[in-house]
């Protein structure tokens, strides 16, 4: 049976299991536990719910047991029989106690999104030297397509067919700035709409500040005209009757080595098992699972930030 109080003895052992070390685990708890009381209460005090607040029993395991287990789920993503096993509860507690978590930490990890105010002007300070004190330079952009379940549906199954990947998807949006630090997450959809299609539902166009350059891969072709007061960079594209020049080719090989920083941030993300394989569970859990492994990275993210900035 797997707990903190024996886990902890082990801490490489402890980070390969949940993907974090002890001390961000204790922060995480410390964040996690207002906000999964607060949702609790709500859960509880439903009007159409049968019983009065205080009934029904108990969590067999306490927050911090099932935070462990949730992110032991979030990091290897076994099934619940395995799961409940390790935890010695049956697996459908082992799938409440997950399912209920979720919500609580994607929340923490939407709190983690959002950009920097903007400087303000004035006091002598021009546009030109406003924008040079923005903490942020870029917005990149970049879509992630994750495999799902394929749907009895035949119209579910053809709005989740992408054509890119060739086969059932739901699709989700990253904007981070030039450090890897994630700004914005979209809500997912399936995997059929283009990425630029993707990105014009997502909203994010009005919440990309004008100090920064927006930069995206050759998907986001046409990113100018959804940005019409930004700086926006995207690869020059080749046509059958237009190849690209010496400067062109140059020029896609340096935004390339920029743009690599949203890969890399993608690639912590997907290190978690629940982003990497074929997701198993509904796709209404898809968004605060995908939040939840970013209240993980996102904080990891920002603490290497503070510290190369120290040295």
């Amino acid at each position: 049976m797997i707990t903190y109080s024996e886990l902890i003895k082990k801490p490489r052992v402890f980070k390969s299991l949940t993907g974090v070390n002890m001390a961000e685990f204790d922060e995480l708890l410390v964040k996690v536990t207002p906000v999964w009381l607060q949702l609790e209460n709500q859960r509880l005090s439903r009007p159409d719910r049968q019983r009065a607040l205080g009934g029904g029993g108990d969590y067999k395991l306490a927050l911090r047991e099932r935070l462990l287990m949730t992110l032991i789920w979030l990091r290897l993503y076994l099934n619940t029989e395995a799961l409940g096993y390790f935890f010695d509860v049956d697996k459908s507690t082992a799938s409440r106690n997950t399912r209920n978590l979720l919500p609580a930490l994607g929340q923490v990890g939407e709190e983690t999104l959002g950009w920097p105010e903007p400087p303000k002007r004035g006091q002598g300070k021009g546009i030109d030297q406003a924008l040079q004190e923005y903490p942020d330079l870029w917005a990149l952009i970049d879509a992630t397509e994750q495999p799902v379940q394929r749907s009895s549906d035949y119209q579910t199954q053809q709005a989740h067919y992408s054509g890119k990947k060739k086969r059932h998807t739901r699709k989700t949006q990253i904007i981070v700035n030039e450090r890897g630090q994630i700004r914005h997450v979209s809500h997912c959809t399936p995997g059929s709409p283009h990425d630029l299609n993707h990105f014009r539902q997502s909203g994010a166009a009005a919440r990309i500040p004008k100090e920064v350059i927006a930069g995206g891969d050759a998907g986001y072709q046409g990113l100018q005209d959804e940005l019409p007061t930004h700086s926006v960079l995207t690869p020059f594209k080749a046509s059958k009757n237009r190849p690209l020049t010496l400067e062109e080719k140059w020029l896609n090989q340096e935004f390339s080595r920029t743009r690599i920083i949203v890969e890399n941030t993608l690639c912590q993300l997907k290190h978690f098992k629940v982003l990497a394989e074929r997701f198993r569970h509904a796709v209404e859990r898809y968004d605060d699972t995908f939040r939840s492994v970013v209240a993980i990275v996102n904080p990891r993210i920002a603490r290497r930030i503070a510290v190369t900035s120290l040295t």
